[in-house]
């Protein structure tokens, strides 16, 4: 805590970190450079490093990277889908051949919308229909069919939705929309011009296959600092709820690295909304969430914790290590009260505050009371 490494250069910079990090922009992703840390000088390589709260799969990513084998856990089918997309990296001759297939889905069925365009009354800014062109439009809603018609996906499917994921609203040219923002999907402005979709997804995997070529056998090789494939290693995703870790981990892990959603900070399912629209959220889905996600169910009590701590600590080897990245505000100091929750599972190794009250937002006007974020680190007793 006295050093806080990933605050010295270069890791201090804005986008340091593997570009496969940036695969999908998300309200609420750590810094890879916390996380690079956080793996590199708590944990050994070979170990397993889960995240069961794992988001866009940050955490086990940067285990991967160094020689760890990183499992991330996620309720939202789209963090599941962009951390298996970086935990199962496959060749680019892979993914092509479903962007191949993908094309061939939209040209079969996009007379099936040359009539009817759906969503017309539905979102949360503007409706759906309002942020794109109607043809872009129609190539959107085929590419939703194809992927929500699969019970789960392929790492290459889930490298091309990933991409799709993260083009479908935006700022910039890479945007299929029209100009919205690339977190959030404000209320679009701008013109309604044709964007195709595939084009699109193309230019993408062009910039996240730049920095790294494939053998014979689809093995990464190291071509150039943050991009470092040398230590790569396949890791797990899993789509579910954290506190059923337990049914779907058959085995103990080394340690535990997490962030939980911070007291006071925003919800995640309506900043991300568009993108869990792509995933196959339909308007009715939004309006459970609320009785699901942690964000909202530890909003009445830190209580809910109880449960939490037990299933990791049931998840750990013995005298595994446990650590939180936390957020402090004014209402909750949140790794002094989980400190105490914890206690009938984990001994308190150290707490420690950064403060982070001067930090960029990046445009976003709301990112809740943080006023510190802090790091929780407990053995299992």
């Amino acid at each position: 805590m006295r050093e806080l490494p990933y605050m010295k250069s270069p890791y201090n910079k804005r986008n340091w970190g593997n570009k496969w990090h940036s695969l999908c922009s998300y309200h609420g992703k750590l810094k890879p450079s916390i996380a690079h840390w956080l793996v590199k000088l708590f944990t050994e390589k070979g170990e397993t490093v889960l995240d069961p709260l794992s988001g866009v799969g940050t955490i086990p990513f940067e285990a991967c990277l160094q020689a760890r084998i990183g499992i991330g856990n996620d309720l939202s089918r789209l963090a599941y889908v962009v951390t298996k997309a970086k935990l199962n990296v496959r060749g680019r001759h892979d993914v092509d051949l479903v962007l191949l297939e993908l094309d061939k889905f939209i040209q079969d069925n996009i007379n099936k919308y040359k009539y009817i365009l759906p969503y017309k009354e539905f979102g949360f800014n503007k409706t759906i229909p309002e942020y794109f062109h109607e043809d872009t439009y129609r190539e959107i809603l085929c590419a939703r069919d194809y992927f929500i018609q699969k019970e789960d996906y392929t790492p290459s499917e889930s490298i091309v939705l990933s991409v799709i994921l993260h083009i479908l609203h935006g700022n910039r040219p890479y945007a299929l929309s029209r100009k919205s923002h690339p977190l959030t999907p404000y209320a679009p402005t701008g013109e309604f011009i044709y964007k195709n979709l595939i084009e699109h997804v193309k230019n993408k995997l062009d910039i996240i296959y730049k920095d790294f070529d494939t053998d014979v056998d689809e093995q990464m090789t190291f071509l150039e600092n943050e991009n470092d494939w040398s230590q790569y290693v396949e890791g797990k995703a899993i789509h579910g709820d954290a506190f059923d870790i337990n049914k779907k981990l058959n085995y103990k892990v080394d340690n535990i690295i997490t962030s939980p959603p911070f007291v006071a900070s925003m919800k995640f399912y309506i900043q991300n909304w568009m993108r869990l629209w792509f995933v196959g959220w339909e308007p009715e889905d939004y309006k459970k969430a609320e009785k699901i996600y942690l964000e909202s169910r530890q909003k009445s009590s830190l209580s809910v914790y109880e449960e939490f701590f037990r299933v990791c600590s049931n998840q750990l080897k013995d005298n595994g290590k446990m650590i939180l990245h936390l957020g402090k505000s004014k209402q909750c100091d949140m790794a002094k009260e989980l400190a105490i929750i914890a206690e009938p599972y984990f001994k308190v190794i150290f707490m420690g505050d950064e403060d982070v009250s001067n930090l960029e937002k990046h445009g976003i006007k709301d990112k809740g009371g943080t006023s510190h974020h802090q790091f929780l680190f407990l053995q299992k007793k």
